[in-house]
């Protein structure tokens, strides 16, 4: 779902990071830094990475504190308009520019607009309405842990041309490299939709990457395979073959798991029924918009829906030991 990069100095963002950002984040594809007392912003919609190579190297000698996003479709259509950042506050209005970038699975806001997308819509009918008569609340503490509170685990990177300064709000969520370049998120840089990126070694990939360690992800002799996880790095302690190919074969359990590792398709509790712990671990990887909206619905969900949910649950374990029969 999107990833945002803040980096100091924009000569640090790499090609390769460039190229695996948009295998895996087509739709779209934008900047923001400071010119003087203004904002200054780009978006394309790029048909490959070179576009955005191409447009990247005019600003990547700068050396200047820039953010970059790369956006992966989750509501509203894939266009310019949609493209992150997005205008909160303007200098012929509110007398200072600030700009956006989101980074997660859904905004809490009205969906009201149609084809926009929920950052467009969280802009207009909460921060701009908001920020508006008070600019200063950006630097709130109370406010910021309120919006942090408000968006779970999403990130939010503004700049505003009066401080010229970039806030990040949920930065713990994001990872900070040694360079000092923040990432919102490397789950979408090694998620096996194009080639995965490992950051800490600027080393691109073909492999379908469990989530971990990144030097065993770029061992020369490493191998997809699956085992237990470890509580000190996230890396496979006991690695075993799982005996499968990774397509359809992969989903043995039940017809409709395949279906559902499919990116973008929704799906509930009830559809993982029956999925072996390989399975489920291929869906969350190869559908992660459609886990994190399955996820949210439940996190969000009234009493009489999670009855609902767990009562469909437990009525498939009911039938598969043969209780309606």
């Amino acid at each position: 779902m999107c990833l945002i990069v803040k980096t100091n100095d924009s000569s640090s963002v790499k090609e390769n990071l460039i190229k695996s950002a948009y295998e895996n984040n087509s739709d779209g594809f934008g900047i923001m830094y400071l010119r003087k007392d203004r904002v200054v912003t780009q978006k394309i919609v790029p048909k490959s990475s070179k576009d955005i190579v191409q447009l990247f190297d005019q600003y990547k000698e700068m050396k200047i504190p820039m953010g970059l996003h790369w956006r992966f479709t989750t509501t509203g259509s894939s266009n310019k308009g949609n493209c992150h950042p997005f205008s909160v506050l303007n200098t012929e209005t509110h007398g200072r520019d600030v700009f956006l970038m989101h980074n997660g699975a859904k905004l809490p806001t009205p969906m009201i607009d149609k084809d926009k997308s929920d950052t467009h819509q969280y802009v207009k009918y909460v921060l701009r309405p908001m920020l508006s008569n008070n600019p200063d609340l950006l630097y709130n503490a109370d406010w910021q842990e309120m919006i942090a509170d408000s968006i779970g685990s999403d990130k939010l990177l503004f700049l505003d041309s009066k401080t010229k300064k970039f806030t990040i709000i949920n930065e713990d969520e994001g990872e900070l490299l040694e360079n000092d370049m923040w990432l919102s998120n490397t789950y979408s840089l090694s998620r096996g939709v194009g080639m995965d990126y490992d950051p800490v070694t600027d080393t691109l990939s073909n492999n379908i990457m469990p989530y971990g360690n990144s030097s065993i992800w770029n061992s020369k002799s490493y191998k997809p395979t699956y085992g237990t996880r470890s509580d000190n790095d996230w890396g496979w302690d006991e690695v075993y073959d799982s005996g499968y190919d990774y397509d359809k074969e992969t989903f043995k359990s039940q017809s409709n798991t395949f279906e559902i590792s499919k990116e973008g398709e929704l799906y509930n509790l009830a559809d993982l029924y029956g999925a072996t712990s390989d399975e489920i671990d291929e869906i969350v990887k190869r559908n992660p918009s459609g886990t994190s909206d399955m996820l949210h619905d439940l996190v969000y969900a009234t009493q009489d829906e999670i009855y609902d949910s767990v009562s469909e649950l437990e009525q498939l374990k009911f039938n598969s030991k043969g209780g309606n029969k």
